[in-house]
């Protein structure tokens, strides 16, 4: 039997870094919101797209 991904922590892990990235760039640059606006939600879709790819159930 494969071992199957942890679904759960693949996304907060995921979800994780992208805050810790925003806060890096926060940090040591100037942030574009406008940008951060386009780029949160697009990025919130791929997580959760990968996050349904990885809980499918395969034959």
């Amino acid at each position: 039997m494969k071992p199957r991904a942890d679904v759960v922590a693949l996304v907060i892990g995921l979800m994780s870094f992208l805050l810790a990235a925003l806060g890096l760039w926060a940090a040591f640059g100037t942030v574009s919101w406008a940008g951060v606006g386009l780029a949160v939600p697009l990025c919130l879709v791929a997580v959760g797209v990968l996050g349904l790819l990885a809980s499918r159930n395969r034959i």
